[in-house]
């Protein structure tokens, strides 16, 4: 098992801290399918905790904790670090930089996410956001995966959100499509 305190920035711009107590390494695909996508995808603070009460241990670090991640809910970035405590000052450090660990994981891509970003390897994302907003209702699925893809992948450079009927780029700071 391998603990995790999270550092979080929620969407309203407070601050909390938690501790996921179990699979918090990357690879181990637990906490970033079940907390950090999710978590992600949400854009309401009362959402946000209820999501991290039920699945963290609140208000807490923990001494014995492997890993430090830091979680910006406005700009939707992710930071990996390790973590250490020094027993002697009572005080937490971070260690070293393992994002790229993190980014590794979420470049990885399923069968359909490698068809869909070929199709659409020429769209920059506001033409593919362009392209979905002129098809008809539920008509752009393939679209879609690439939009979620492009989302997860960018670690925060890139955002978009459904606004009625319409797609929205909220934030395009990427370098390629």
């Amino acid at each position: 098992m391998t603990r995790s305190n999270l550092y979080i920035k929620l969407s309203n711009g407070s601050n909390i801290n938690c501790v996921v107590d179990s699979s918090s390494a990357p690879e181990q695909q637990y906490i970033v399918e079940t907390l950090l996508f999710p978590l992600l995808a949400l854009n309401d603070v009362d959402k946000e905790l209820a999501m991290l009460t039920e699945l963290c241990t609140m208000h807490e670090l923990r001494a014995n904790a492997t890993y430090r991640y830091l979680i910006n809910l406005q700009t939707k970035v992710v930071h990996f670090f390790e973590e250490s405590y020094d027993y002697k000052n009572d005080k937490f450090s971070i260690g070293n930089d393992l994002t790229h660990r993190y980014l590794d994981y979420i470049e990885r891509e399923t069968d359909l996410e490698k068809s869909v970003k070929e199709r659409f390897k020429n769209y920059s994302n506001r033409a593919l956001v362009a392209r979905v907003n002129s098809l008809p209702d539920f008509k752009w699925d393939d679209e879609g995966v690439e939009l979620l893809r492009r989302c997860r992948v960018s670690n925060g450079a890139f955002d978009y959100e459904i606004r009625r009927n319409t797609l929205v780029v909220l934030k395009d700071n990427s370098k390629k499509p």
